[in-house]
């Protein structure tokens, strides 16, 4: 009984090991508090990003306090970005590596700037400044963003074990931007730019990137894609997913998953795609095609197609037959080499 006790403590132990690490930042809050202060030409008080209506070359300064309660000075990275849309159709308010879309007329970076790094004193507060510069000419919607609020991590929590188990959990606190000359409505319009095979986590898919070339937000997007052979109304692939949206003048890749263990095979497809979004539809139809070297060197990378190797067993079989009449060759040459000898 005491050492099915000592069993069960010692296995609650290694699940916490395995849970947090020897240097797992488990802690679920912030260290400061972010406040925004709304200026009188917000649009709408009651939301918790700065909705501002602005005017052509406008200059002006907000504010955002940052409430550090705690004993210990924080150190924060404040970075800008324009909004974007992943592949998962969310908006992105953070920084990325992805570029922005070449609709993209103004971009938040170029018109709001602040300070790269401060450091809020233990128990006190720090008035963060922003500058805004809008753009000379006359925009029509929105022009959006971000505000990322990170603390700097200390040496000492970017340190991994050797085991490989630290795990730092990083939280940020985002501010969105939304700038806009008036309150028009502006009526989306979404393309279909281009299809082809690709792959998501190891799996292959067929992607088809999605473009709102307008300057407002696409929301409740619901798409539906159905993957034919060019000329055959039979649907090889389909995907459906709701409950998306796009970011103002940005793209993303929308995935129609294969299956698992599905290989892509070369030929001529027909994408058949309509979106939706509210009382905006839009249908597409695309063909693309699929050549014998991509689907070759996607279905080699796929972790759940099954693995052919009767080539390799069939080539390995025939070089073992000719190193076996080699050998057997050689050895016929010297017992005929001996009998000649032995006639003698």
């Amino acid at each position: 009984m005491k050492f099915m006790k000592q069993t069960v403590m010692l296995g609650l132990a290694v699940v916490l090991l395995m849970s947090c690490g020897m240097k797992v930042l488990c802690a679920s809050e912030l260290n400061f508090a972010v406040i925004p202060q709304k200026p009188k030409n917000q649009i709408d008080m009651k939301k918790g990003y700065f909705d501002l209506k602005v005017k052509p070359n406008q200059q002006q300064e907000l504010t955002v306090l940052l409430k550090n309660t705690t004993n210990k000075a924080v150190t924060i990275k404040p970075k800008i970005a324009a909004t974007t849309t992943n592949n998962g159709g969310v908006v992105e308010y953070g920084p990325t590596s992805k570029k922005n879309d070449e609709t993209l007329k103004h971009t938040i970076t170029d018109i709001v700037t602040t300070e790269k790094k401060v450091t809020i004193k233990a128990d006190s507060t720090y008035k963060l400044k922003l500058k805004v510069k809008v753009p000379k000419e006359v925009f029509e919607g929105s022009i959006t963003g971000g505000l990322t609020l990170e603390e700097e991590l200390k040496e000492d929590d970017k340190k991994s074990s050797g085991s490989g188990m630290s795990i730092n959990n990083r939280y940020s606190y985002v501010v969105g931007f939304e700038l806009r000359e008036d309150t028009k409505k502006i009526k989306p319009e979404l393309k279909l730019n281009k299809v082809a095979p690709g792959q998501r986590n190891y799996r292959n898919i067929i992607s088809a990137n999605l473009q709102n070339i307008k300057p407002t937000y696409v929301n409740q997007l619901k798409v539906t894609a159905e993957v034919t052979k060019k000329d055959s109304e039979t649907v090889l692939y389909q995907a459906n997913k709701e409950k998306m949206q796009m970011a103002p003048n940005s793209n993303f890749d929308f995935p129609i998953e294969l299956g698992k263990g599905k290989e892509l095979k070369p030929g001529t497809y027909t994408l058949n795609m309509v979106a939706k979004s509210y009382e905006n539809e839009w249908r597409w139809t695309k063909d693309f095609k699929i050549t014998g070297e991509v689907a070759k060197e996607l279905n080699e990378k796929d972790v759940t197609v099954e693995k052919s190797y009767l080539m390799y067993y069939i080539i390995g079989g025939i070089l073992l037959f000719l190193l076996l009449g080699l050998i057997l060759f050689f050895i016929l040459k010297k017992w005929k080499k001996q009998e000649e000898h032995d006639g003698n």
